[in-house]
């Protein structure tokens, strides 16, 4: 019943469903832009890939076993030649070490694999990530422990899910709390269910959403188990904002803040608890929080996109040399941007821009804004960049609209959270 295929279908029986086109196609993107090294590391992940194939397909083939072995040493070769100071190449390092010459996969190598895709998701490349867990999975068998695919299970179900992959993260997370329901596992089990309530906000079900939510905090209060706690009370604000309850949302997503220990959930949940501050324009706490989120060691994602913020908290401040520090800080992640947030950048720029009375920059970075989201079909943002651009063309004297406080930046529960930002950062020393 716990079995490969019961997550990723033929993929996991079948190493020809498998092309690794995403590391190819990374490689390709970072040689049109001259970065060399990078290209070089993402065939790295290619050939480690295709090593693996070879070794689930062959591995205990005597006939093939000089193949493989000279296959082993030419990928052993490539990664050899990776810069050492990457952490990829430990990862690809570490994956080719697990590697045995002949016979079949130890723990060692689907341990080095689901390590690498983490990584991979860290560094927001999804596609890549899925490839290496269905590698790991497939490496493990098909006699792996409840425990353990209820672990893949709950992985591969938010790799689908952030890839808008819904049927296939539904699949996923049913199968997490199936396993945790029958090994007594209550943290597989519930956060199988709030993935599929996730799922469920993914495709606009909001009371579905909000009810498993609901259900998964009282419950998981009941156990005592602060980390599903945190998830939930995230899940739950996330619907609360969907429904336009701005307080709610924000009390919800502090909540999972204060309940997380897992730095990146923790630093995730803070991000949306900054977002929510700027919301309702309570600003000085929003930078604040903004501020231990881009100093932490969170995913890419979180931190370029709090940069961002930071650059346009400071425009709206008119601090010219902040709005300029941050954006130098954003530009480091630019190669990695997905085309909604490098839309965002230039969209960021522009205002602050066009804040700072720099009319024809602020045209030129809206218009590139505008060219990424006219590319890449994001018509939400498409509309919002042209409609930017109409005001600043027809009244290039006046600056685009700031954002004030509402009322409900001056609510006790939001003073409260302001005092004890100001203690956390000041505990990081930030």
């Amino acid at each position: 019943m716990f079995t490969p295929k019961r997550l990723f279908g033929e993929v996991a029986s079948s190493p020809e469903a498998l092309s690794h086109e995403p590391f190819l196609e990374r490689a390709r993107v970072q040689r049109e832009q001259d970065r060399d090294a990078s290209a070089r590391l993402a065939l790295g992940g290619y050939v480690v890939a295709r090593l693996v194939d070879k070794l689930l397909l062959h591995g205990s083939d005597p006939e093939l076993l000089e193949a493989f072995r000279w296959q082993l040493e030419a990928v052993r070769r490539h990664i050899d030649g990776l810069p050492d100071d990457s952490p990829e190449t430990a990862h690809l390092a570490g994956v080719v070490a697990a590697v045995p010459e002949k016979g079949a996969a130890a723990s060692g190598l689907w341990k080095s694999l689901t390590a690498y895709a983490y990584f991979l998701e860290h560094e927001g490349r999804l596609e890549e990530a899925l490839e290496l867990l269905v590698l790991a999975v497939r490496s493990q068998g098909p006699e792996t422990p409840p425990a353990d695919f209820a672990a893949y299970a709950l992985f591969a179900g938010r790799l689908n899910r952030l890839l808008a992959r819904w049927e296939a993260a539904t699949s996923c997370y049913s199968a997490a709390e199936e396993a945790g329901e029958k090994i007594g596992d209550a943290v597989a089990r519930l956060r199988g269910r709030l993935g599929q309530g996730a799922v469920d906000r993914g495709r606009g079900n909001l009371p579905m959403a909000r009810a498993m939510a609901e259900s998964v905090v009282r419950e998981a209060s009941e156990l005592e188990l602060g980390d599903v706690q945190a998830i939930a009370y995230g899940d739950l604000g996330a619907v609360y904002g969907l429904q336009g309850l701005r307080l709610e949302a924000l009390e919800a997503q502090y909540q999972a803040f204060r309940f997380s220990h897992d730095l990146q959930q923790r630093m995730h949940a803070l991000g949306d608890v900054a977002y929510g501050l700027r919301e309702i324009g309570a600003l000085e706490a929003s930078s604040i929080a903004f501020t231990i989120v881009a100093h932490s060691s969170a995913s890419v994602r979180v931190r370029a996109n709090a940069e961002l913020e930071l650059m346009d908290l400071e425009s709206t401040f008119g601090n010219r040399v902040a709005f300029e520090r941050h954006r130098s800080s954003a530009q480091q992640y630019r190669n990695r941007m997905s085309p909604s947030m490098s839309v965002d950048y230039h969209y960021k720029l522009g205002t602050g821009l066009s804040r700072f009375g720099q009319r024809a920059r602020a045209e030129d970075a809206l218009t590139e804004a505008l060219t990424v989201a006219e590319t890449n079909r994001l018509n939400a943002w498409y509309f919002k960049v042209e409609q930017a651009l109409e005001e600043l063309r027809k009244h290039p004297e006046h600056q685009l609209v700031d954002q004030f406080a509402s009322e409900l930046s001056e609510a006790p529960a939001v003073r409260q959270m302001e005092v004890e930002l100001r203690e956390y950062a000041a505990a990081s020393a930030l």
